[in-house]
């Protein structure tokens, strides 16, 4: 089974997120390999170094000018990347992402509007949830 790869820049610190982040991790024990990975926030440059690193051919940044989709059509990306190994989602810092970075990556997008990247993760993490569900025909998803 291919894993699903979050990378993040910034550690969590709202407790409430916390739990919420815990509570999917668990819930999507059962259906996926989860692994997440956070990176030092410390400016746009330093933290591209980094993420560049991570970035192949499965590898999706998440960027308010990406492409949207319906949890439907999530579903269905994350089935049909998971089919091409593993696959990864990098959350970026307060100042975004470099050019470089957009340039090598593919980019979706969770929303047109902005969020820190604490609720971006919970948002990430609950939609790869919803995703499964709708995959395996669960009732989570009404």
């Amino acid at each position: 089974m291919s894993k699903v790869i979050i990378i993040a820049v910034g550690k969590l610190k709202d407790k409430s997120i916390i739990l919420l982040l815990e509570e999917y991790v668990k819930r999507l024990g059962p259906y996926i390999k989860l692994e997440i990975k956070e990176i030092k926030d410390e400016g746009k440059l330093k933290e591209s170094e980094k993420i560049l690193n991570f970035i192949d051919e499965n590898t999706f940044i998440l960027d308010a000018t990406g492409k949207n989709y319906t949890s439907e059509e999530f579903s269905e990306f994350l089935k049909k990347n998971q089919e091409k190994g593993d696959i990864k989602f990098i959350i970026g810092g307060p100042e975004g992402f470099t050019n470089e970075v957009r340039q090598k990556s593919k980019a979706i997008s969770l929303s047109k509007m902005t969020f820190t990247h604490e609720m971006t993760r919970m948002l990430l993490l609950e939609q790869i949830y919803r995703a499964k569900m709708i995959e395996k025909g669960k009732p989570y998803h009404k």
